[in-house]
Parts: C-alpha cells; structure tokens; sequence
C-alpha cells in the first residue's frame, strides 16, 4: 500500500478525510473574503459609466443614480416637508409668498404725497403772489423751507419787524393756512452771519436770532389765523450757514429767516 493508505489506517477512529477536509474549506472562506473586500475596493474607485453600463449587463436596466449622504447635505438640504397635516382652506391667502421689503409703507406713503402738496401749492402761491423776489422755497427730507433774506422783515442789527414786511407776512401766513392740515408742525427760524454783535439788547448773534424768530411768531399768533399749538420760534445764529462767510453776498443769504413745515406723516402723526 502506499502511505497514503497507512496514514488512513492509522486514524483513531477510522473517519476517512476527516482531518484534511477542514483545511480546503478554510482556503475557501479565505479567499471569497479577499474577493469580497477587493470588490469593495474597486467599488470605491469605480467609474460611473462603467458602473451603469455593469449593472445594465446583469438588470436590462439603468441605474438610478442617489447622491452620497455626508453632514453637509444634510445641513444645506433637509428633507422637505411633504405637506401640511392641516392645509388651509381655499378661501385662506397665502402670505408666505409676501415680501415684507416689497409691502408699501401707507405712512411714508401719506408723508410724500403731503409733501408735494404742500410744495406745489406754496410754490405756486409764492409765484402768483409775486413775492418770488423775497421768498424762496425748497425741499429737504419730508420737510419744506420757505427761506427769506433778514432784510425783508428787519433793519440790519435788529429784530424788529418793519412795518413795511406785514404784507409778505400776511400773504405767508395765507398761504400756510391753506395747507395747515397737510403738515404738522411750522417752525420759524432766524439765522445770522459770523459778524459779531454785543449790545445791551442783543448780546450774541444767538439773541438776536431768536428775537427775530419770537417777533415773526408773534405776529402769527397776533393774526390768530394759524394753529398756534404747532408753530414754535427757533433761533440758531450762525451756526447753520447756507454759504461760507467769506463775501459779503454770502453772508447776505446766511442772513435769513426760515419757515419750516414738516408734512404729516412723517413721524407717524
């Protein structure tokens, strides 16, 4: 016999190929494994197409392709919401297509179109007036200037009104009645240039600003034409310049006195 057979016969209990058969499954499991994980490998690395056109081989059919899931892609793209548990009845509108930037503000809405009222009317009054000479009006931010030099209502120094300014006066305060329920405030303001002034009755330019303010107020509240809870007396000297004090033109326009109306509207009035 050949040893083969001898070392079959010398098994302790004689089961024939009980001591080698364990060895080539093992083999077996093994290299399935390896088959497994480099087939794992190459997926890793696979080309697209070639992956579609493998899996059409054994399907018929194409691939669908899914996106890999990584922490980005779930912050940028949640999972939507299929739809609401209770939809609104067909009669609900749908607001969540409004943009809050693109609603019109109905107060800033009354605010402009007071505003150009009040521009328009007083313009044209001045003109038809033909007090254009002596006033001039512009606009500034929701509110409107109604600008006179100092020399139309005032001696130069002083801040007594000239009887010879009570008619521009009264056709000033003609005009802003008939628009008084288009602003809400109408301020007067007096302004100077830089030259110095000290007497005993206007100590600064400050003083003599304010005078000058105060004696025109007077004179509307005197009229009682106008609402008096909304006119006020301003006096700024010469710290608001509309020119460099450098000729003397230049500190002519500085030299002025200001009505001002602010349209209603603007602070929500």
């Amino acid at each position: 016999m050949s040893s083969a057979t001898d070392r079959r016969k010398n098994n302790g209990n004689g089961d024939e190929g009980g001591g080698a058969n364990w060895m080539d499954t093992y083999g077996d499991l093994v290299t399935l494994l390896l088959t497994f994980f480099v087939l794992l490998f190459s997926f890793s690395n696979i080309d697209a197409q070639k992956w579609e056109a493998l899996v059409g081989s054994f399907t018929g059919m194409s691939p669908i392709g899914v996106d890999p899931i990584t922490p980005e892609v779930v912050v940028q793209s949640p999972i939507p919401v299929i739809g609401p548990v209770n939809p609104p009845a067909d009669d609900e509108s749908d607001t969540s297509k409004v943009d809050p930037d693109e609603e019109e503000d109905p107060t800033a809405n009354e605010a402009i179109s007071n505003l150009w009222e009040i521009y328009e009317h007083l313009a044209s009054y001045i003109e038809r007036g033909s007090i254009n000479a002596e006033l001039n009006i512009y606009e500034d931010e929701y509110i409107i200037r109604v600008v006179a030099p100092d020399l139309v209502f005032f001696e130069t120094a002083s801040a007594v009104v000239r009887p010879e300014a009570y008619p521009v006066l009264d056709t000033v305060i003609d005009m802003f009645l008939e628009v008084e329920h288009l602003y809400s405030t109408l301020n007067v303001e007096g302004h100077t240039d830089i030259r110095p002034i000290n007497t005993a009755q206007y100590p600064s330019n400050w003083h003599v600003s304010v005078y000058r303010a105060v004696n025109v107020v007077s004179y509307f509240r005197d009229d009682e034409r106008l609402d008096k809870t909304r006119i006020a007396a301003i006096g700024y000297g010469e710290e608001h310049p509309v020119a460099p004090n450098d000729t003397a033109e230049n500190m002519a326009r500085n030299r002025r006195v200001e009505f001002v109306v602010e349209a209603i509207g603007v602070r929500g009035d």
